[in-house]
């Protein structure tokens, strides 16, 4: 799962939210990404418009959703990751080592030029959902 969903899960109660926090997936990031997270939390506050409690409270709640990926189990596979990204966006290139360092079926994204890198497959949020609903994940209102 690339970054970009944990934000969307943060700042709108949205589809993504709640196939976060609903969902019955195993939803792995690389560790570094709350931190990077909370780098950006006091303009993702701003932009989501949640009192600071609620904030937190929701954030707290994201997080006990997703695993992290310890960095010393990423680290070995960035260098294919960076080649494989290279030309898609470098910036990326720790969540799809984060991929392919684990068991994993795919990274959920809806940055289309994830889907340029060819080591493992790209689930937008549309494309997740169908998954999930096909597996008896209720319909969304």
């Amino acid at each position: 799962m690339d970054a970009n969903i944990l934000i969307a899960a943060y700042l709108r109660d949205s589809t993504v939210r709640k196939i976060v926090l609903f969902s019955d997936m195993q939803l792995l990031v690389p560790e570094f990404i709350f931190e990077e997270f909370e780098d950006h939390l006091p303009d993702l506050s701003r932009r989501s418009g949640l009192a600071q409690a609620d904030s937190g409270d929701l954030l707290d709640r994201l997080r006990g959703r997703f695993a992290t990926v310890p960095q010393e189990l990423v680290t070995p596979r960035l260098q294919e990751a960076r080649e494989a990204m290279e030309e898609v966006d470098p910036k990326d290139a720790a969540c799809l080592a984060c991929a392919l360092c684990v068991p994993s079926d795919g990274i959920w994204s809806d940055d289309p030029h994830m889907r340029r890198q060819k080591l493992v497959a790209c689930f937008t949020t549309k494309e997740l959902l169908r998954k999930l609903q096909r597996e008896g994940f209720p319909a969304l209102p």
